[in-house]
């Protein structure tokens, strides 16, 4: 027997296993927000702080750096374009191949959805990338929208390990720093370096259909009204313009209704089987994803 054709033909059969496993694809994605009101939703709402991690996703974006920085921490990212460009594009961190505005075929879908007063387009690219099986695909973390870490910075970097199953996360407006001239920030402040409109892993993989899987954190602005306790305080003297106060017993209290401004946060957690060349659409009541991968021939 000929080892070295055996060699040879077992070689070539691993390889096109291998092949088959892992196919390169067009994938088009196009992401947008809902102008809807938080208030409105009839989701269950809780406390917890949502976290999805991202540490080992695939890069597909590179931002560009501000010069406000902390010492020792990232610099928080300037804004995108909607239609992503290949400056932005993250080369180095991926083995994807960036495609231009004009392989984009989802551009009337954009136009309409942008000359709507309901719904705001924040991210509009392609690109072509090898697909393979459920446990060898990593996600792709995928950001887009305003980046509101300078106007609600994070109070603690203390992290879950997994996502956290929540719907919401209200965050006030202490320390608030203005967006028109952002300051440095002490370094007592523990600051995540980036809040994005819309974060998280975007997974698409191939397990005899192509699947997406994806967890994405919402982040939406809204007015809200807080109550607060306020303690009485009587006035027992007035002497040449001076006031005496007096303490009133401490059990004596009256609320004060306020106005504030805060940051929800909703998880966006789906995951949906389609089929190549179909335009397919992934929903919620704060944003939508209008998604179509293409074969390659």
């Amino acid at each position: 027997m000929n080892y070295r054709i055996l060699s040879t033909l077992l070689l070539s059969v691993i390889t096109l296993s291998v092949q088959a496993e892992t196919r390169w694809f067009e994938v088009e994605l196009l992401v947008f927000e809902r102008n809807a009101d938080v208030q409105e939703l009839k989701e269950q709402l809780s406390s917890e702080q949502l976290f999805v991690d991202t540490q080992n996703s695939i890069n597909i974006l590179k931002p560009n750096k501000s010069n406000t920085c902390l010492q020792g921490q990232a610099c928080l990212s300037e804004p995108f374009p909607t239609i992503i460009n290949g400056a932005v594009f993250d080369s180095q961190g991926n083995n994807f191949r960036y495609l231009g505005s004009s392989s984009l075929q989802l551009t009337e879908q954009r136009r309409r959805l942008a000359s709507h007063a309901g719904f705001n387009p924040v991210f509009h690219m392609a690109w072509r990338m090898p697909i393979s099986g459920p446990q060898q695909s990593k996600p792709i973390h995928l950001f887009a929208g305003e980046n509101y870490a300078f106007k609600y910075p994070f109070k603690n970097t203390s992290k879950p390990s997994s996502i956290t199953a929540t719907v919401d996360q209200t965050i006030d407006l202490t320390n608030t720093i203005s967006d028109a001239a952002p300051k440095a920030l002490s370094p007592s402040i523990n600051l995540n370096p980036d809040k994005w409109a819309i974060d998280g892993n975007f997974k698409i993989y191939l397990n005899h259909f192509l699947y997406i899987d994806s967890q994405l954190i919402i982040r939406k602005e809204m007015t809200q009204e807080i109550t607060q306790a306020k303690q009485v305080v009587e006035v027992i003297n007035d002497e040449n313009g001076v006031q005496i106060a007096n303490q009133v017993n401490n059990t004596v209290t009256e609320t004060q209704t306020i106005k504030k401004q805060v940051l929800k946060e909703i998880l966006f957690d789906q995951n949906r089987r389609l089929r190549s060349e179909e335009i397919h659409y992934l929903d919620h009541p704060l944003m939508g994803i209008i998604v179509q991968i293409r074969k390659i021939p």
